[in-house]
């Protein structure tokens, strides 16, 4: 592109100069501007492609964030336990907390949520700085896609690979997902997700419903404040967030009805 650029600018120079249209002195301004516009091209074409860079790094290092299998560290540092040789053998934050007691369950699940919020803040903090651009135009409309580094980060924690890829079910580190992006949504979708435990003692229904909530709770706000159209790629991914957790649960639903599925312990594993 530099060669190119170099040989069709001095080719109109030498064509200009050849045809005495213009002055020495206007044949410098010329020559001049012309480097100037090669200049700005080169620069806007190096900040373009450095910032494909970022965004790639940041997909690979919000991936590796997600792999890491928070559940199965915690339990073998505190407990001495592997957590996939008890309860459901998840390793994720639900399978913790019922084998691994409430308070190292609620620091699988903060760990965890972290996977997905994680990626999202340090778009964010790069957006302020660096005036990194995560904007998709769809029909005339801009699109923030900042949440898809969070959606990778989901991905890593699924199917991790520091684990031979076999990971939790995806709520916790959505969770983070929705805690940062929608606030208001992410804490009654924690809300929900209690109180359907403490009623029924399945976590797969607390997850089921919690997710439900997460877009109700995210369509009223967006239409309260007449931000539907501009945050419809947020709902869109909501909903295929949504989808995929129910996928993971399909298990759970089949012991459900069959009435064979583990119900929540919140006594801690003896060591």
């Amino acid at each position: 592109i530099k060669s190119v650029l170099a040989l069709v600018i001095l080719y109109q120079i030498l064509n200009r100069f050849h045809n005495k249209k213009y002055s020495h002195f206007r044949y410098l301004q010329y020559f001049n501007w012309n480097f100037k516009l090669y200049d700005i091209i080169l620069t806007l074409r190096g900040e373009k492609m450095g910032f494909i860079a970022i965004q790639i790094g940041l997909i690979l290092f919000a991936y590796l964030v997600g792999s890491i299998p928070n559940g199965l560290w915690i339990g073998k540092v505190f407990l001495k336990i592997d957590l996939r040789e008890h309860g459901s053998k998840n390793i994720g934050a639900s399978n913790a907390l019922r084998v691994m007691g409430l308070k190292l369950g609620i620091l699988t699940f903060a760990l965890d949520a972290l996977k997905g919020a994680l990626p999202i803040i340090i778009v964010r903090i790069l957006k302020a700085t660096i005036e990194l651009t995560t904007n998709v135009v769809i029909l005339d409309q801009a699109y923030d896609y900042e949440i898809i580094f969070g959606v990778v980060a989901v991905l890593g924690h699924t199917f991790p690979l520091f684990n031979h890829f076999k990971g939790g079910k995806a709520v916790a580190s959505s969770a983070g997902i929705v805690l940062t992006l929608t606030p208001i949504a992410g804490i009654l979708c924690i809300i929900t997700y209690i109180v359907t435990v403490i009623l029924t003692k399945y976590a797969s229904l607390g997850s089921t419903f919690a997710a439900l909530t997460v877009f109700a709770a995210a369509f009223i706000e967006f239409s309260i404040r007449g931000l539907l159209l501009e945050q419809l790629f947020v709902l869109i991914v909501y909903t295929m967030m949504i989808l995929f957790i129910f996928y993971r649960h399909r298990e759970n639903y089949k012991r459900l009805l069959k009435g064979t599925e583990n119900k929540m312990s919140f006594t801690k594993k003896k060591a």
